[in-house]
């Protein structure tokens, strides 16, 4: 069981801390039951509870009470920390894994895993605890119940394997709905990113707008559909706890007086003993939706986990050690390389074979129609996607391997689909004045401020939005600059200055820039165009022919 080889995982120590406490608990609860079992036959004879039972009961309700406390508070900081450990060791292993790889695990899948179902484990834990707790009183209420009666034992066993193999047919029905109502809950948080982040698009096209509401409320209907089945399927679990019990009450006091020997005197202490047995399993067979739930929910995250583990990952600390090599490059060439999304299709997009060799210092600009290949020729030229075909070289040596993440320490980029952070992580003792400056000569100072490490305001349109994640670019002063369309929602000022002034002072401190563009008025600033058309090189040209 996935449940309990995560909780393996705590500190030992603790663990045997929190079961002492727990069996303390739970033998403590059984001494209450004897206790008023036998204070209840004492009363029935016309007698009186004596002192002893009076410190007996209050002794056992005391220690109950604060064993059992202290064990669920243990059992919650167990389990905050084992899950915390999950959540941080997942992140981190998707901060270094290969982007496809993130990609393909999907935002929706990731979100519901990492927030919902680690909260759900969380509420879950304690009452895991409860149910050891329950069992714990459930086998000294047996073993009394055996005592009293052997017959009553014999018939409270063979109710809980009839129940056994009632639970087992809807147990199996039920984990089945679980995974797919994990599956359409990561389908409908990636549809309603799609009516949030889609906002603009979906009110300039209704059809559209309708078509996304469509689907949502179809995945909607289906989650609502799954979640009712696993209602009835919980109803149903419980109703069989409440047919189990009539029924074996019905046997004992229907049956047991006529035909079994010396239960007329007892049956009055029998069948509160039986209420009690079936009341403390059925407890716990109520609650096995949640533990269900909570495995389902586990095994998502391990499986998830596991994928990260099976890529292929760099530390950050070992890819700024294999980056030292090429900090001094002259040349970066691309030989042969091919990438396609789908190297199972023959029919599948492919961008490549590209040859190609820039110059430190040197400005390229990448051209072409919609869906010609640049973005994912950048990927590829980044080491971003990996590469089914060809190599990369950096003045004399071939980049391989894990030398890639080293290699992509080289860049700093604004892609098409970039995200902004309201940090500049990694450069936390850059000097405010002059990431100030720079907002100001990116002509948001009337918005933006960098104050207590942080740009004040994200809210900006995409533009603006653009200039600060080109602000956060410059000031990480890597050798090679990648903008992706980056003037496409600048306004004529900003436009003309990225081209005219912003792109030449780099060229002027010796970075390679590599920018793709439509802009053809501003070609003349690129010492090489590359045209791309259906992933291919079409053409280069450089200032001399461009002119001509």
């Amino acid at each position: 069981m996935a449940l309990i080889d995560f909780i393996k995982g705590a500190d030992a120590r603790q663990l045997r801390i929190m079961l002492a406490l727990t069996l303390v608990a739970g033998l403590a609860n059984a001494s209450l039951i004897v206790v008023i079992t036998k204070v209840a036959e004492e009363v029935a004879k016309a007698g009186r509870p004596g002192t002893i039972a009076w410190v007996v009961f209050f002794g056992a309700f005391a220690l109950y009470y604060l064993a059992n406390q202290f064990a669920l508070v243990r059992s919650q900081a167990i389990i905050e920390d084992l899950l915390n450990r999950k959540r941080l060791e997942i992140a981190d292993k998707l901060r270094k894994t290969e982007l496809l790889i993130a990609d393909k695990l999907g935002r929706g899948r990731l979100f519901n895993l990492v927030a919902k179902e680690t909260n759900h484990l969380s509420v879950t834990f304690p009452l895991i605890i409860d149910a050891f707790q329950q069992m714990i009183l459930l086998t000294m209420a047996l073993l009394y119940l055996l005592y009293l009666s052997p017959v009553g034992f014999i018939v409270f066993l063979a109710t809980v394997f009839a129940g056994v193999l009632g639970y087992k047919a809807i147990d199996k029905r039920y984990r089945d709905i679980l995974q797919l109502i994990e599956r359409m809950q990561a389908q409908m948080l990636d549809a309603i990113g799609d009516i949030i982040h889609g906002s603009k698009e979906l009110r300039l096209n209704t059809r559209r707008s309708d078509a996304v509401a469509a689907a949502y409320r179809k995945r909607s209907h289906v989650l609502e559909r799954l979640l009712v089945r696993s209602v009835e399927h919980w109803v149903s679990l419980i109703l069989l706890g409440s047919l189990a019990t009539f029924l074996m009450l019905g046997v004992v006091v229907f049956v047991f007086p006529e035909y079994v020997s010396g239960h007329k005197t007892i049956i009055f202490q029998v069948i509160p003993v039986l209420l009690f047995c079936m009341g403390t399993l059925s407890k716990t067979v109520a609650q096995s939706p949640m533990f269900m739930r909570a495995e389902v929910g586990l095994q998502s995250i391990l499986e998830v986990d596991r994928e990260l583990s099976a890529a292929t990952s760099t530390t950050p600390e070992e890819a700024r050690r294999l980056s030292r090599p090429f900090l001094d490059f002259s040349t970066i060439s691309f030989n042969g390389i091919r990438f396609s999304y789908n190297t199972k299709d023959p029919d599948a997009y492919t961008v490549g074979p590209l040859d190609l060799t820039l110059t430190r210092g040197e400005v390229v600009f990448l051209v072409g129609g919609n869906g010609s290949g640049k973005s994912t020729a950048l990927k590829m030229m980044t080491g971003l996607y990996p590469l089914q075909t060809g190599w990369i070289g950096v003045g004399e040596a071939a980049v391989s391997g894990k030398a890639v993440a080293g290699y992509r320490e080289l860049f700093s980029s604004v892609f098409v689909d970039f995200h902004l952070f309201d940090r500049l992580y990694g450069v936390e003792d850059i000097d405010p004045g002059r990431v100030n400056r720079l907002i100001a000569e990116w002509g948001l100072a009337d918005k933006v401020t960098f104050e207590d490490g942080r740009f004040n305001q994200l809210h900006l349109s995409t533009g603006q939005r653009k200039r600060l994640a080109l602000i956060a670019a410059v000031v990480e002063d890597r050798p090679v600059y990648v903008f992706d369309e980056w003037s496409a929602e600048q306004d004529v000022i900003f436009r003309d200055y990225f081209y005219t002034s912003f792109i030449p002072k780099l060229k002027a401190q010796g970075k390679l820039v590599i920018a793709t563009s439509h802009d053809e008025k501003y070609w003349n600033v690129a010492d090489r165009v590359v045209k791309l058309d259906l992933g291919r090189i079409e053409w280069i040209k450089d200032k001399v022919e461009l002119e001509a």
